[in-house]
């Protein structure tokens, strides 16, 4: 039983502090338009996307941040007129890509009233503009619709305006080839269901519309449960070309996604409405915990070793998210058993997890004796009369006549006591 999955709060929360002390440390001044954060954490120029996601760490996590308004500086010197931002990929053209993540920071942190911050009303209005007539997404309006970008936009949308009927387009678009045999998505409609676009899409429509409880939503769950390896920490890359003349147009330059699957599926397993399939969460959170994957300082793309904002980033979400769990208690650990969830407490961390059941009762024989001494009595008569008989003392008619008196005095003390009703206390 000790070997069950479990999550270890103490170890939760060294990772979260070891996650946002990498933050601290790669933070970089950008001259004249304040500092952030570059998606590759070596190098030094700030980019928006990246600086938003290095703020949003300490926005979710609780956590105060010195340089929130040399953040917030930086993101309104880059944002267009037009509302949105660009990458530095997008050959200065704004795209979802970056303007869904920044403007889902600024609802999540409530900064848009504050001085010097970018103009959260307009990446609204820049997002809503961005839509397809099919209710998905792509990088720019007439762009095909994406599942990532489509989800980025809704999660963006859901903390500005979760009535916007673009929101309901949007999901109507997410949902509308799933079916239960079909549950999946991938990165468009039409391609293999990856963990990663299936866990995106399931923590979309937990966020957008957290009621939905239909075949198809469960059967992705299903499908997530079935599909992910807990132990698969790998990352990779989504690139697809993009044209601002739209579906239509040769493709101007290639933008590319860093998706990191695993605690992108604990986050949306930790919202299936039927429960947390919470062996399949502790053997996940395994691996995101180990120490050489958790080092964030060391983990970038397998192929180059740079360490990634991103890889830090759904890492961090996802410990975030563990730990907002109702069962969650400092430093305390949860047992994530087949049928049942036991939470250890702090002080008593030190016991094995057999030791803190409660132990079955004790039989007294004393005291079941004189509850049922009649029945007892009956017995050892019976069993002294059948000796009489095996033996050849007495015969069957003695035998039958030792034993009607006792019976008939059993049978009316039981239902006798059966009947006793306890009086109740008298008043004064």
């Amino acid at each position: 039983m000790n070997n069950s999955p479990s999550i270890d709060l103490t170890v939760l929360a060294r990772r979260l502090a070891e996650s946002l002390d990498v933050l601290r440390e790669a933070y970089t001044p950008a001259p004249a338009e304040g500092g952030g954060w570059y998606h590759e954490l070596t190098r030094p120029e700030p980019g928006s996307t990246a600086t938003a996601l290095g703020l949003s760490a300490f926005v979710e996590a609780e956590r105060p941040y010195e340089h929130l308004d040399e953040g917030l500086a930086l993101l309104a010197a880059r944002q267009h007129a037009d509302g949105g931002w660009a990458t530095k990929t997008s050959l200065g053209l704004p795209v979802v890509e970056a303007t869904a993540w920044i403007a889902r920071f600024l609802a999540r942190a409530r900064c848009d009233l504050r001085p010097g911050a970018p103009d959260l009303h307009a990446a609204h209005r820049w997002l809503l503009a961005g839509q397809n007539p099919d209710g998905g997404w792509g990088s720019l309006p007439g762009c095909p619709s994406r599942t990532w970008l489509t989800c980025l936009a809704l999660r963006a949308l859901a903390q500005l305006n979760p009535a916007e009927p673009a929101v309901d387009r949007g999901v109507e678009w997410l949902l509308a080839d799933r079916t239960t045999y079909r549950p999946g998505w991938g990165p468009v409609p039409a391609a293999r269901p990856t963990v990663t676009h299936t866990a995106f899409a399931l923590l979309t429509l937990a966020e957008t519309r957290p009621w939905l409880r239909d075949e198809r939503l469960l059967a992705a769950y299903d499908w997530l449960r079935a599909n992910l390896d807990p132990e698969d920490g790998h990352t990779w890359i989504e690139t697809y070309d993009v044209s601002p003349q739209g579906a239509a147009g040769r493709p101007v330059w290639r933008l590319a996604l860093w998706h990191y699957g695993l605690p992108l599926a604990v986050s949306a397993l930790l919202r299936d409405p039927r429960g947390v399939p919470g062996p399949l969460v502790g053997r996940a959170f395994a691996t995101l915990a180990r120490a050489e994957v958790t080092d964030p300082r060391r983990d970038g793309h397998p192929a180059d070793g740079h360490p990634s904002l991103w890889t830090l980033w759904w890492r961090l979400a996802a410990l975030i998210d563990l730990a907002r769990h109702p069962l969650v208690q400092p430093d305390g650990i949860v047992h994530w058993l087949p049928d049942a969830t036991v939470v250890q407490h702090a002080h008593a961390r030190g016991r094995p997890l057999a030791a803190l059941l409660p132990a079955p009762p004790r039989r007294d024989p004393l005291a079941a004796l004189r509850r049922h001494w009649a029945a007892a009595a009956f017995g050892l008569i019976a069993l002294a009369s059948l000796t009489g008989v095996a033996t050849g003392t007495w015969a069957w008619r003695d035998f039958w006549l030792s034993v009607i008196l006792p019976m008939a005095l059993t049978t009316v003390h039981e239902a006798a006591k059966r009947r006793r009703v306890p009086r109740p206390p008298t008043a004064g």
